[in-house]
């Protein structure tokens, strides 16, 4: 039996669970994240969910002040500081954790910090780390990142490997001190190309670490130096947990500013970055998940907020998505306010973005893949956004685009058939300024773009005609979207001509499967999905669940040693129960390990909207 509902109220989502319960069933019933908050139903129901899991890190009542004995670590912002308060950050490890305080003064770091765990590092007004520029002193080589390949590197300026409950806090400055150093490793040419002023050429030492991931050369052996001339990120957590960044100000890095990798319970609040060098991306999320970031300024030379993970077969193999990430309340200031991808071969999945303003950027929205990739974006939603006109200096001309999203980004280095998506991807109450192209969505004819919703979205005009190339459009909706304060136009699939695109009166309902979960068969083999659905329509509504198999729709993890294509197998969609397969909440029950994709589908009679939950069963 089908089952058929209106746009849901808690009262009868709730009744709807306790019918599916079975007599025999402990599973406690959670609600958490259904409300009846408007503003938080349907997908967005899963932004409290998150939200209930990241919590900042606490730290013993313990204090430890750098200029005091027996650190006395300088402050006159000569000599060098950097051992004193490394020493005092292992001392108060040893210890059990606290703070950690850099009073006010300037603290000249010749070399990498490296933070301990159970350390909040507290930058007191006043107080500034200003960090050296001889290279040889981030020697020797650290496991690290470039690029979305794991290398061995120069240290990050501040480092956290496989460290938890860490803090950087406070009232100070954080200076990279890169304009004149690390960031006379490229120069900008007038066609936008990176080139080195000295060393091997941008390309050689780049393209090398992409032949070595896409060959899967023993990490260990992807070693670079100086000649290399691969830049290091500024602050980097990798394989790290219960991170909060606070308050502070981030000036002048060598490249990525904020780097999380494979890391999980991130509060990113009320920092402020300025960093306008080459590759200054703000903050990098990478294969990690559970992020909150709000009330942050990015003033940074490329995306404020970037979220990958992984490149090519290396982050195909390791398969680590990034996921759940909640950005609330931010400034973008410059240049790209938000990306998805390039390096996102783990996959993107449950991003919420709201409520936040741009001003000079050089991009609005840019999601970008490649065949080299086979990245996988989903569930992404995004409203309530206000930006103002992109910034129309010469170096921006070819960039200034609103919203992009591609998969067929960087083309010319492509040589793999790993085909990225774009999918259940939602832009509702944009207000955005003038741009050279106000929207362009280019998919391939292997990957189309598919299940877009584009609600109440306005933008200025463009000097450039909109460009739709390769979507699906029988799942493309768009509902008010103007530009120039008239109906959306474009040229569809290659077209000389610009022809009105259709709008729709209806879009599909909004739905949100439930929490991710792990599953142990040894203890129980049954867990409960509570599913959320709302329409703005207020049509009645029927619900569907079910199992997706490999076979519907594969997701490459590289190729065999002949060349052959690989995808990954995900759990046999015959090893799945649901109690009530029609209902929001079910009981799903699972005869066998594997990683299971189950999804809600819900109809309003026109169209259907759907979220995929990834449930992972083990023995």
């Amino acid at each position: 039996m089908v089952a058929i509902i209106r746009k849901s109220l808690l009262s009868t989502f709730v009744t709807i669970m306790f019918l599916g319960c079975s007599a025999k069933s402990t599973l406690d019933l959670d609600t958490s994240g259904v409300g009846d908050n408007p503003e938080y139903r349907g997908s967005w129901a899963q932004v409290p969910v998150i939200l209930s899991r990241v919590s900042v890190p606490s730290f013993p009542n313990r204090t430890l002040v750098v200029t005091n004995k027996p650190y006395s670590a300088p402050s006159d912002g000569v000599k060098d500081a950097r051992k004193a308060i490394q020493r005092a950050l292992v001392d108060l490890s040893r210890q059990g954790g606290g703070k950690l305080v850099i009073p006010k003064g300037i603290f000249f770091i010749d070399g990498p910090l490296v933070l301990e765990s159970n350390i909040n590092l507290h930058l007191a007004a006043g107080s500034q780390l200003s960090f050296g520029t001889d290279y040889d002193k981030y020697l020797p080589q650290v496991l690290t990142r470039y690029e979305g390949t794991d290398v061995y590197n120069f240290s990050p300026l501040i480092y956290a490997y496989q460290k938890k409950n860490i803090a950087i806090s406070g009232q100070g400055v954080i200076n990279g001190n890169a304009a004149q150093s690390w960031s006379t490793w490229v120069s900008k040419a007038k066609n936008e190309d990176l080139l080195r002023i000295s060393g091997s050429s941008k390309m050689a030492s780049e393209q090398s670490t992409r032949d070595m991931n896409n060959s899967n050369v023993p990490v260990f052996e992807r070693v670079f130096d100086e000649s290399d001339k691969l830049r290091t990120s500024f602050i980097l957590f990798y394989d790290s947990e219960n991170i909060l960044l606070e308050g502070v100000k981030i000036i002048d890095s060598p490249f990525w500013v904020n780097h999380f990798y494979m890391s999980k319970n991130i509060t990113v609040r009320s920092i402020a970055m300025t960093s306008l060098n080459k590759n200054n991306d703000g903050i990098d999320i990478e294969a990690s998940q559970d992020v909150f970031i709000h009330d942050v300024d990015f003033a940074t030379g490329d995306d404020c907020i970037s979220i990958k993970s992984g490149r090519d077969l290396e982050g195909l193999q390791k398969m680590i998505p990034s996921k759940n990430i909640v950005v609330q309340n931010v400034r973008f200031l410059a240049d790209d306010a938000i990306a998805l991808g390039s390096e996102a071969s783990g996959g993107v999945r449950n991003v919420f973005i709201e409520n936040s303003t741009g001003e000079n950027l050089r991009k609005g929205f840019y999601f970008k893949a490649n065949n080299n990739r086979g990245s996988h974006f989903e569930h992404i939603r995004i409203r309530n956004l206000n930006f103002g006109d992109l910034a129309d200096v010469p170096e921006n001309r070819r960039k200034l685009n609103m919203i992009e999203v591609t998969t067929n980004y960087d083309s010319s280095g492509v040589v793999y058939d790993r085909h990225p998506e774009f999918k259940d991807i939602r832009f509702e109450n944009i207000t955005a300024g003038t741009s050279i192209y106000p929207l362009k969505l280019e998919g391939t004819d292997q990957s189309l773009l598919r299940d877009f919703v584009f609600d109440r979205v306005h933008i200025g005009s463009g000097e450039q005609p909109n460009i739709i190339q390769d979507v699906d459009f029988e799942t493309m909706f768009f509902r008010n979207f103007t530009v120039a304060g008239k109906p959306v136009r474009a040229h569809v699939n290659g077209s000389s001509d610009s022809k009105q695109i259709t709008q729709t009166d209806n879009t599909p309902p909004d739905v949100y499967a439930g929490e991710e979960q792990i599953v142990q068969l040894s203890q129980s083999d049954t867990i409960w999905l509570n599913g959320d659905a709302i329409d703005t329509e207020n049509d009645i509504l029927v619900s569907q669940w079910e199992s997706v198999s490999s076979a519907v729709e594969a997701v490459s993890v590289g190729e065999d040693k002949e060349g052959n294509a690989l995808t990954y197998v995900f759990g046999d969609e015959k090893n799945v129960s649901f109690s009530r397969p029609a209902a929001l909440a079910t009981q799903v029950t699972f005869s066998a390990p594997g990683m299971y994709r189950l999804r809600l589908n819900v109809q309003d009679g026109q169209a259907t909207g759907y979220h995929t939950v990834y449930v992972e069963v083990r023995i």
